[in-house]
């Protein structure tokens, strides 16, 4: 009859269990106690919601001007014949991001209207 004990790969399965559990003790905690305390998860990632929607607004008046200026550098030297393609596709796929990321956000968070 096998139990735990006599076969030792169980027992390493048990104290890399065992170590796991120690190491993330902290990590385990907040996970259960984020369930525990349902209102006051809600109110943690509601006020974090409200701080990427902070960022996403302020990063979209400091971007903007910014990569209009990198666009028009990388024009003006492909006018001079050194048009740098790599650049220009990094311009744009910066913006691209930066303008879709908080409306992704928006909808990830978006209250779709049940019980509250």
């Amino acid at each position: 009859m096998l139990s735990l004990h006599s076969y030792e790969g169980g027992i390493m399965l048990y104290i890399k269990i065992k170590n796991f559990l120690y190491d993330n003790r902290y990590a385990l905690f907040l996970l259960f106690s984020l369930f525990l305390y349902t209102t006051d998860a809600y109110a943690v990632f509601d006020s974090a919601n409200n701080a990427l929607n902070t960022i996403f607004v302020g990063l979209k008046k400091i971007i903007y001007p910014a990569a209009t200026i990198g666009i028009a550098s990388v024009c003006i030297a492909g006018m001079f014949g050194s048009f740098n393609w790599k650049w220009f596709i990094a311009i744009l796929l910066g913006v691209f991001i930066i303008t879709y990321a908080s409306g992704v956000q928006e909808i990830a968070t978006a209250d779709l209207g049940g019980e509250g």
